[in-house]
């Protein structure tokens, strides 16, 4: 008689397999490919085939639209991606191709290492290869070094046409303050314009200080070709540079070089054919002119490279409210070189008003020295504060109630799949509740990133509590590794209000918020007198 023996499942083993984050990542580089190609059908091709595949569960899918393989730090989609596999909540990336990847063979084989190391695949579906496997890293850089070779190509006939059409005094014309570009691409002055670009050279070469030709370009109402008021240093710098106001044009200073980091640009110095086109347009300032004030603006920087060793990191540091500016910004940002910023060397630095210096560091002293005396205290109002500006309860509403409609449709999805035969109205609906299911999960996971994102921000805002914490108060020095640890900017509001604004999430700071900011309840406020009669009112808030 046969003895049959049943061997039951291992339900442990089955209840202990871990199902794969899976994440997809879509590109098209070209108007031309979108139209071929359209990114919201490869989105949800990809969403379709991770959602409703039971093995899976859905990660996102990040896309780029017209960014160039290239270039694999402008690609936003792609640098979101990498963030998340970073933070681990993806095992496995599905990409079309591999030239939907990268053509970047430095960056592309980095990528795949790191991830590598990290446990994450990518699947290439075009060439049916996993980055598990070792032996891709030859494959990948072949694959990826023609498609690279064929984009160098392609930009080497076009710098070629260029350049011959260089030869014959034929180039692109770019937008230059004081000229209009006439229908037959020819530069034509604009007489009212002419007369004050005229002047600053005149002005500058008798000895005016920037401040004056900036006062003059200011009276006379000069506007940048993007419609901007002409008002700072480096807009009047760049006007008096350019040597196309002599009526030359140079082409070829500058040349894009591929290599296997990518595309950069490389100053020419004899590596390419360089042109020089004179009596190209009527001229603004004559040549002599021109290269006197060139030879002075070349004394002066030497002049001012001397007086700058010991840099001011207030200078990028206060921010002004009323001109929406920072004050003054060095060339050299070192932080490095100054150890104490109460040292009497550091107010004498000439980039920063002797008087504001001395302002400035009473007030940081004050204000610092009180945070962290009563930040005991302060903590609580400080975690509110982090907690009002992630919307932390709120992000966990909305996944709550977008997870159960998503259950909701997935029921009837099912029940539907289930069914022997479905009539043309089933059908329809059981299309539908596709699309719907497909919709709700990509909301559901563009939240969940910004709840990860907030988990990130919320061990900043720690780390930064911590730093507070840590220092001895009260503060006898203050460097600005110090201070640039934890404070983001002071505000000054007018000559007598200051705001420390304190960056909690890690975020950038735009000046827009930094306005908003100083509406915002402060962490802590008090005042200061300096001189005996003036007196200074200063608050901390958090951004």
């Amino acid at each position: 008689m046969k003895e049959i023996k049943v061997i039951e499942k291992n339900s442990v083993k089955y209840a202990q397999t871990r199902l794969k984050r899976v994440a997809a990542y879509a590109r098209v580089s070209t108007k031309l490919e979108m139209q071929q190609s359209s990114i919201d059908l490869q989105i949800k091709h990809y969403a379709k085939e991770i959602i409703f595949n039971p093995n899976y569960i859905f990660a996102g899918i990040y896309a780029d639209h017209g960014k160039s393989g290239r270039s694999m730090d402008k690609r936003d989609g792609l640098q979101k991606l990498l963030k998340k596999i970073r933070a681990g909540h993806i095992d496995l990336v599905l990409v079309k191709s591999l030239s939907r990847f990268a053509r970047n063979t430095v960056d592309s084989l980095k990528i795949i290492q790191e991830t590598r190391r990290l446990g994450v695949e990518f699947y290439f579906e075009k060439e049916g290869i996993y980055s598990s496997d070792t032996t891709v890293d030859m494959i990948l850089s072949m694959m990826s070094g023609m498609a690279e070779q064929e984009s160098q190509s392609m930009g080497q006939n076009i710098s070629w046409g260029f350049q011959k059409r260089a030869q014959k005094g034929q180039v692109v014309l770019h937008k230059l303050l004081g000229y209009a570009i006439t229908e037959d691409k020819q530069y034509k002055p604009m007489p009212k314009i002419t007369h004050i670009i005229q002047t600053l050279f005149k002005m500058k070469l008798n000895g005016s200080e920037m401040s004056e030709l900036i006062a003059y370009a200011k009276s006379q109402d000069l506007k940048s070709t993007k419609g901007y008021p002409i008002t700072t240093y480096q807009q009047i710098n760049s006007i008096l540079k350019d040597i196309r106001y002599t009526g030359t044009i140079e082409y070829g200073k500058t040349y894009m070089k591929h290599d296997g980091h990518g595309k950069r640009t490389i100053i020419n110095d004899g590596d390419k054919p360089k042109y020089v086109i004179r009596n190209h347009h009527e001229a603004m300032i004559d040549h002599d002119t021109f290269q006197n004030v060139q030879s002075l603006m070349i004394k002066e920087k030497r002049t001012y490279d001397k007086n700058t060793s010991i840099p001011n990191v207030l200078s990028d540091f206060v921010f002004d409210l009323d001109s929406y500016k920072t004050y003054y910004r060095p060339l050299d940002k070192g932080i490095e070189m100054i150890d104490n910023m109460l040292d009497p060397k550091y107010l004498n630095n000439p980039h920063f008003p002797k008087s504001m210096s001395k302002t400035v560091i009473h007030i940081l002293k004050r204000s610092l020295n009180a945070l962290g005396r009563k930040f005991s205290d302060l903590e609580p109002k400080f975690d509110k504060r982090v907690q009002q500006l992630l919307s932390i309860d709120k992000i966990d509403e909305q996944l709550n109630n977008i997870g159960y409609i998503i259950k909701t449709y997935k029921d009837k999805y099912y029940t539907l799949k289930r069914k022997d035969h479905r009539d043309a109205a089933e059908l329809a609906m059981l299309k539908d509740l596709e699309d719907e299911i497909i919709k709700f999960s990509i909301d559901y996971i563009n939240i969940e990133d910004e709840k990860i994102k907030h988990d990130h921000t919320l061990r900043h805002a720690k780390n930064l509590k911590q730093r507070i914490q840590s220092f001895e108060y009260p503060l006898d020095s203050l460097t600005p590794e110090m201070l640039l640890s934890y404070v983001k900017q002071l505000v000054r509001v007018d000559e007598q209000n200051y705001v420390l604004v304190i960056n909690a999430t890690g975020d950038m700071v735009s000046p827009y918020k930094i306005k908003k900011a100083m509406t915002e309840k402060p962490l802590l406020e008090g005042d200061c007198k300096m001189h005996q009669s003036r007196q200074f009112d200063w608050k901390i808030v958090i951004l």
